[in-house]
């Protein structure tokens, strides 16, 4: 099995699509709620959030769950109504108000919106990034193509119409050759059965008294219908047809060739872990950030000490979190990242090179306790470090699933190498608190849960005093102090107290 990157970023793209469909009803009483404040107010962005609402409106009607169409389309129809490419400022605002309208929606009807919330915002800032590559200078290829087609004397085409497959049938989109002033606005919203009635609607509309002939031609997820006058069709229809393919094969090539989705995947992951107020937050949304904006669906993160060279877990996603927590291993017993490690010591300290590791077979590097318990397959170690220390501090274990075979692509290195990069520094953030430091003496990382037992149990408060004034049965407490215990390897809670005081853990 090989998952791309480009091929995983349009599944978070599809998954934001699908959020809006499954909440549609209240994200658009949102919405409104927005636009009727604007109008009211009479807000100077209010024709612009007007448009939106009715754009997503009828997306959302439509019920085409093609992400595609939804990027197309939103552009298509702001320059069909304003002839203009938007003002960055006003776009962004506009959208901000979109998206933080569909978190709220999210939030209030799931207990645990936690994962859903990154789709959104992947969507919106594909959205944001379609609106502000329209210019004047610059429209689709395709309307260009078909620009030029109208106005060519040889071919007498009249005009060409796009025309969106939807789920009960037809949907008109524009219409080039002519002006659109001539065609109704109810045509837009109707959905025809089939394009043959949506022809005959078009001619009508367009009148004409010479002899026309109505052909189409599949492109994409539309049809394009070409009107012609005075015309043999079959003389020109293999022309026209050749010409489609032929643009459809130079699109799909500059889109092969422009990996970029990289470059999302860093961004939203950068901006996803920049959340973080505190080390155990900054741990969980590195590890959540790993599996969901790139394609993997495993991550378990580890410390790694230079001292000794081991690696120590820190939490896992889609992992056993206790078990990955209790892990402390040396490097050496996995060859290749030991090997890659003796790497970073050479003489020219400029020369470092962190470099993802891909293990196509788990089996023949990791530990055979490792290998079985965890279901290992294909794996990918992908180094944490802060550049400018020249320093590895950290790594995530990555995996597409217990027993998955997979290949890593050019764009996933690239985009592991950048994540990389982003979560030490981050991290490096909190290398000067006790918490951080805590880590290098070998003791497993406690929740925030544990460390308030903790305080308490410092404090002197019983096992039913710190239920009391954690809102926690006796049972939970307890079940606390046990893993206390046994984290911090003391025997009594005094004990653990007594550590967590001395190494920095609470005060």
């Amino acid at each position: 099995m090989s998952l791309s990157l480009n091929t995983h970023m349009k599944t978070v793209l599809k998954n934001g699509v699908e959020l809006l469909y499954a909440y549609k009803d209240s994200i658009m009483a949102e919405w409104k709620e927005i636009l009727e404040y604007m109008k009211k107010t009479n807000k100077k962005s209010a024709d612009a959030f007007e448009f939106a609402f009715h754009f997503f409106r009828r997306f959302l009607q439509s019920e085409n769950h093609q992400t595609d169409t939804l990027l197309l389309d939103i552009r298509s129809e702001w320059y069909r109504q304003f002839q203009r490419p938007p003002e960055p400022n006003m776009l962004i605002f506009i959208l901000t108000l979109l998206e933080n309208a569909v978190h709220k929606v999210i939030k209030s009807n799931t207990t645990r919106s936690f994962h859903l919330h990154p789709a959104v915002q992947f969507l919106f800032s594909k959205i944001c990034e379609e609106m502000l590559s329209i210019s004047k200078q610059r429209q689709f290829q395709i309307d260009i193509l078909c620009r030029q087609l109208v106005q060519s004397k040889q071919l007498h085409i009249e005009w060409i119409a796009r025309i969106g497959h939807v789920q009960n049938g037809y949907q008109f989109k524009k219409i080039i050759g002519i002006s659109e002033e001539s065609i109704q606005s109810s045509l837009y919203d109707e959905i025809k059965p089939s394009w043959f009635m949506l022809t005959e609607s078009l001619l009508q509309l367009t009148g004409g008294q010479e002899t026309r002939d109505v052909f189409p031609i599949p492109w994409k997820s539309e049809t394009l219908l070409f009107c012609t006058k005075n015309q043999n069709v079959s003389s020109i229809a293999p022309f026209l047809t050749y010409a489609m393919h032929l643009l459809q094969i130079e699109e799909e090539k500059r889109q092969e060739q422009s990996g970029d989705q990289w470059k999302d995947a860093v961004i939203l992951f950068n901006e996803w872990i920049m959340k973080s107020h505190n080390l155990e937050e900054a741990i969980q949304n590195i590890a959540y950030g790993y599996a969901q904006y790139l394609p993997f669906e495993r991550c378990a993160l580890f410390k790694y000490s230079n001292e000794d060279e081991t690696g120590l877990g820190l939490f896992g996603y889609h992992f056993n979190n206790d078990e990955i927590r209790n892990i402390k291993e040396h490097v050496d017993n996995i060859p290749s990242l030991y090997k890659s490690i003796t790497k970073l010591h050479p003489q020219n300290e400029a020369m470092k090179n962190f470099q993802p590791i891909y293990i196509s077979n788990a089996s023949k590097e990791f530990p055979t306790r490792y290998v079985q318990h965890f279901q290992l397959e294909s794996v990918i170690v992908a180094p944490i470090y802060v550049p400018s220390e020249g320093e590895l501090i950290a790594a995530a274990i990555l995996d597409q699933g217990p027993g998955k075979h997979f290949q890593v692509d050019s764009n996933t290195f690239t985009a592991l190498l950048k994540f990389g990069q982003s979560a030490g520094e981050l991290l490096m953030k909190f290398s000067g608190t006790n918490k951080w430091k805590v880590l290098d003496s070998g003791i497993a990382p406690l929740s925030s849960r544990e460390i308030e037992v903790l305080e308490l149990l410092a404090e002197g408060a019983s096992t039913s005093e710190a239920a009391e004034k954690l809102h926690l049965s006796e049972y939970t407490v307890r079940d606390y102090v046990s893993n206390i215990m046994k984290r911090l390897n003391a025997k009594n809670r005094t004990e653990a107290a007594v550590k967590a005081i001395r190494s920095g853990i609470i005060k």
